[in-house]
């Protein structure tokens, strides 16, 4: 009964946490009211910054040989797995 009592607390607080840290703060005036304002300086800001190019993509900073590495460890983990948990054939 006991254990009932402090697991339908937690759930009650763990459900009311989330209504009470959406009160409006000091982030909400920090942030708040500016959206649109600053969208217009970034655009402003990426149209002043635009420059033709000679054909080729920007790198924009995403290594893909990482991308490629972590895929083939990720497969061969998988393949490890598969060979260590099949059964074994009884000789």
């Amino acid at each position: 009964m006991k254990v009932k009592v402090v697991f339908g607390m937690l759930t009650a607080a763990l459900v009311a946490a989330p209504s009470a840290l959406a009160v409006v703060g000091s982030a909400q005036h920090q942030y708040g009211g500016t959206a649109g304002v600053s969208q217009e300086q970034v655009q402003a800001a990426n149209h002043a910054a635009t420059v033709s190019s000679s054909g080729s993509l920007p790198f924009t900073g995403l290594d893909l040989m990482l991308l490629v590495g972590g895929g083939m460890l990720l497969l061969l983990t998988g393949i490890a797995l598969y060979l260590v948990s099949r059964p074994r054939a009884s000789a």
